[in-house]
């Protein structure tokens, strides 16, 4: 099955690449820190993943755009701090767990120092059946609803370098539970904000 790509409602300089559907919720089993991979940078780390609008070829390109605006829904996200760097964020991501008692998910991903990457393992856990090997090595956004602490890419949410790194500490459907939040999270991360993000959460497959 062909990889399929989002076209964000951003310009198409900061289309990021958006992996397949996952809709169900949380999985405890992927639910952990981020984890390392070598610290050694490669000498030309690529840049963070970067894709064009994928639509079904049997769609016309006006079909296309409404169907994806139909599965395009608000979301309020609320981001502690921004970065290029990966460590000054999981560094805050642990201050913020201790002062927050938040949950930190990283989805089953980690930070592959060598690609400069935020991906999936090339293979499933062991026991994880929810594992889509279609996006194996890859990196998998986070879009749904919730409170916990992860590292993204901030042109998921908000134009960005594409090398840009977000510390995303909720998202919700509604302003009020991410002001809410914010408040919380401006008392260890004084440069938290909050962005209004167009997501796309439709299927991908």
């Amino acid at each position: 099955m062909p990889r399929l790509f989002l076209a964000a409602t951003l310009p198409a300089a900061l289309v990021l690449l958006l992996p397949g559907c996952n809709s169900s919720a949380d999985n405890p089993a992927r639910t952990a820190a981020l984890a390392t991979a070598a610290d050694t940078p490669a000498a030309a780390p690529p840049a963070a993943p970067v894709a064009a609008t994928a639509v079904p070829n049997e769609m016309s390109p006006n079909e296309a755009a409404d169907s994806l605006a139909d599965e395009t829904e608000i979301r309020y996200v609320v981001i502690a701090d921004t970065s290029r760097q990966y460590r000054p964020l999981l560094r805050q991501m642990l201050r913020l767990q201790a002062a927050t008692a938040q949950r930190i998910d990283s989805m089953g991903r980690f930070y592959d120092a060598k690609k400069n990457l935020i991906r999936l393992p090339d293979e499933a856990p062991p026991g994880d059946k929810s594992f889509d090997d279609l996006y194996a090595g890859d990196y998998y956004p986070r879009r749904l609803g919730d409170s916990t602490l992860s590292v993204e890419y901030t042109v998921l949410y908000t134009p960005a370098h594409p090398k840009s790194m977000a510390l995303v500490a909720g998202i919700f459907e509604q302003p009020g539970p991410a002001d809410s939040l914010l408040a919380v999270v401006r008392r260890t991360a004084p440069r938290a904000f909050r962005v209004k993000s167009s997501l796309y959460m439709g299927c991908l497959h």
